[in-house]
């Protein structure tokens, strides 16, 4: 009985780690919009520019920011750690 609770403490963890990868991407993503938008005050030709290069039309730099962090926040939790 001990071996099966194991593996059942296992099998929740494996199944619990996309959830937890999909929750650190989504809070980089507003992380993302968040320093997109502060970056957009600041710097606006270059988001302008950015956009127009990326898109072919002007996108608001938080949604830059933003996708940059949800893509950056899934690379994190799938790359391996170097030391």
């Amino acid at each position: 009985m001990a071996s099966s609770s194991k593996g059942g403490a296992f099998l929740a963890g494996v199944a619990l780690l996309p959830v937890i990868a999909a929750i650190g991407a989504l809070v980089a993503m507003v992380l993302g919009a968040a320093a997109g938008w502060l970056g957009g005050l600041i710097f606006p030709q270059v988001f302008e520019r950015l956009s127009t290069l990326l898109f072919g039309e002007n996108a608001p730099a938080w949604q830059i920011g933003a996708m940059f962090g949800f893509v950056a926040g899934f690379l994190r939790a799938s790359l391996p750690k170097r030391r």
